[in-house]
């Protein structure tokens, strides 16, 4: 022990002698010293036009200085597109070991070169980096490790030139092999620590996102998943372990990861907290960082990675800081989950919010900032997977809350249903008693009413026989005064005894008009059915007009019409009726058409009748409603009339299993009826 103290004491007393002897002070590797902080004694050039070669460097000791204001061990250049140039002279003593490594603990640098100065005067080149294949490195460690064979009593400078398009921090130690294995035992227990809790919460997740398909715990698992790949890339355990010789993919994986975990970080906040709801100015802002995660997340393969990981640390630190403002709103309004919620939110934005100044240079490099984002993460994880426990237990008070609130309701559902089941079958009873009643109301009206319409049918028949009678008289008179005539008689007395003649077939053709109107309710009118010539019927038709009204009607028959199976008497009153609304309706200057030709109606054959008149048309939307009994339009309210006629003449049409009904025309050119009669009547009631 003795021995040893002196020796450090004499390596120190050297080490301050040579500085004042002038010459220059190196790294002091001594057997005791397991591990030696290079930056110590380091400087650093930095070359920002990227083109001195080593030779140049060496020659010019002058252009290197300390690294100032960064810290004791850690040169950090940040965000930095020069090469940085570190000159590392070494003075090993003569009890040191042989075997020395040296570590850059920052596993993310794109180029990491070593350069020795050998016997022969040549400089040997070392190469390791995040842009280096794994089995192309000098050491198969997480870090970037380069092996050194150091002689006993012997100075060296060694230099390294970094180059990368992320942040440039560049820890420098070197170790004695035995004590790097022995920290690494410490670091890796710490890391399978990290890593195992991120692992388990994410399985646990997981399975409750395929247990209750619930998108939240989807969210948390992705966002763990993106936290957990990033710091295993950022910690050089990702190129180690799953990357391998993939250098692109696993140069990008750090950034990338971290942008999957911000766009399911933002996912989750936006759910978690129901920002949408809650706050919708702030809503619009994490949707835009969202946005912004899902195109670095999409695209950031294809950015340069110096750009991306600016844009990643920007936008997460941004959006660390508008999720602690939505917590605190969410808190405020009395949600109570969002406690834990911005706990762990305010522990990851200390850890983002300091890894991203340090990676900026802002920040000096040292254990703390270099792993205040890993224990950030991991309290953060921790406080988020307590929320989601305590979201649980809030749905599930909620759900025992509207569990016995939907129980006093049925209670209460059943008890209303009983007093109401009570009250309606004593209404029922109420209103059986009163609809029985009004049935035996109804019934002894409908016997007065079916008395009356007998009486009625039978006053009318009555009433028709009895003119018929004297009817028949006068016919009988007329004819006898014509035959007593036995010169033709003048022409006056012809027009008189015509003029009489068309009175009487006119109060005939009334008379049949009334019986048929009385028995149109009657369901087995007995039809007399005849072959019906159509120029025979449309001739007796003119026979019933008065004189005026025959020289205004105009018929045009189409040639060879067939004879119409029918009703002679009902069908004539059909066309009377129809005939005499357009006369009626018509200005008294003005024709009526009758037209009449054969046609089909549902590839059925039968006639056509139309009936056009210069009326005023039928008003729209009463094309039906004319057909109705006792209906009149009031446009024509100064006219006579009963409102029976058309009725009837659809009511006859359908005993013939014909139609009848309006055709639409404008208004100013009248209006126009139109009866399809088939030459075979059907059964139709």
């Amino acid at each position: 022990m003795l021995v040893s103290l002196l020796v450090v004491c004499s390596g120190l007393f050297s080490a301050g002698l040579s500085a004042a002897d002038g010459r220059e002070a190196g790294v002091p590797l001594l057997a005791l010293n397991g591990k030696a902080d290079a930056f110590l004694y380091s400087r650093v050039w930095l070359d920002h036009d990227k083109r001195a070669d080593i030779r140049e460097v060496a020659a010019h000791p002058e252009r290197f200085a300390p690294p100032a204001g960064q810290g004791e061990r850690v040169v950090n250049a940040g965000y930095n597109d020069a090469v940085v140039w570190i000159r590392v002279p070494v003075r090993v003593g003569g009890d040191a070991p042989h075997e020395w490594l040296l570590e850059v603990a920052y596993p993310t640098l794109d180029h990491v070169t070593l350069y020795r100065h050998e016997v022969s005067g040549q400089w040997r080149a070392v190469e390791s980096g995040d842009l280096v294949p794994r089995s192309r490195r000098p050491f198969e460690h997480h870090n970037l490790v380069f092996p050194l064979a150091l002689e006993p009593g012997a100075e060296e400078v060694l230099f390294l030139r970094v180059e990368s398009q992320g942040n440039l921090t560049i820890p420098l130690v070197l170790w004695q092999p035995k004590d790097l294995l022995a920290a690494d035992r410490s670091r890796y227990a710490w890391q399978a620590l990290y890593f195992g809790a991120l692992l388990v919460l994410l399985s646990y997740n997981l399975m409750l996102f395929l247990a209750i398909r619930d998108p939240l715990y989807l969210t948390y698992s992705l966002m763990v998943l993106g936290m957990g790949s990033g710091l295993l890339t950022m910690k050089g355990f990702g190129s180690l372990l799953i990357w391998g010789d993939a250098v692109l993919l696993g140069n990008a994986a750090f950034p990338l990861s971290l942008a999957l975990c911000g766009l399911a970080g933002a996912l989750f906040t936006r759910r978690f907290l129901e920002s949408r709801r809650r706050a919708p100015a702030l809503d619009r802002v994490v949707l835009a960082l969202t946005a912004l995660f899902a195109v670095e997340t999409l695209f950031g393969y294809w950015l340069p990675y110096a750009l991306l990981a600016r844009l990643v640390s920007a936008t997460g630190l941004c959006f660390s800081v508008v999720a602690v403002v939505l917590a605190l709103q969410s808190l405020i309004g009395g949600q109570r989950s969002a406690r834990l919620f911005l706990a762990g939110w305010l522990l990851l934005l200390v850890g983002v919010g300091v890894t991203a100044l340090r990676n900026f240079g802002w920040l000096p490099t040292n254990a703390l900032t270099s792993n205040i984002m890993q224990i950030g993460s991991a309290l953060e994880m921790l406080l988020l997977s307590l929320a989601l426990a305590d979201r649980i237990n809030s749905l599930r008070q909620e759900k025992d809350l509207a569990h016995a609130d939907a129980v006093r309701a049925e209670r209460k559902l059943v008890d209303t249903l009983r007093d109401w089941g009570v009250s309606l079958e004593r209404e029922v009873v109420r209103q059986t008693h009163e609809l029985r009643e009004a049935n035996l109301r109804l019934a002894a009206s409908e016997a007065v009413e079916r008395r009356g319409r007998e009486e009625q049918t039978h006053f009318i028949a009555m009433i028709a026989h009895d003119i018929r009678t004297p009817l028949a008289i006068i016919k009988a008179a007329v004819q006898s005064l014509q035959d007593m005539d036995l010169t033709p008689p003048p022409l006056e007395h012809k027009k008189r005894y015509d003029r009489i003649q068309r009175a009487l077939q006119r109060l005939n053709a009334l008379l049949e008009i009334a019986l048929m109107q009385d028995r149109t309710n009657v369901d087995d009118w007995r039809m007399d059915m005849a072959e019906i010539q159509l120029e025979a019927l449309t001739g007796e038709l003119s026979q019933l007009l008065s004189p005026a009204d025959e020289a205004r009607l105009c018929c045009h028959l189409a040639d060879g019409l067939p004879a119409l199976r029918g009703d002679p008497r009902m069908l004539r009153v059909m066309l009377l009726n129809i005939v005499e609304n357009a006369l009626k309706y018509s200005p008294r200057d003005s024709q009526v058409y009758l037209k009449v030709e054969t046609g089909d109606q549902a590839g059925e054959a039968g006639v056509f009748i139309r009936v056009i008149d210069h009326g005023p048309g039928i008003p729209p939307g009463q094309e039906e409603r004319i057909f109705q009994k006792y209906y009149r339009s009031p446009d024509v309210a100064g006219q006579p009339g009963l409102g029976i006629g058309l009725f009837l003449a659809r009511f006859i049409c359908r005993r013939h299993g014909g139609i009848l009904h309006v055709v639409v025309r404008p208004r100013e050119t009248g209006a126009c009826l139109e009866a399809w009669l088939p030459l075979e009547k059907r059964g139709v009631s």
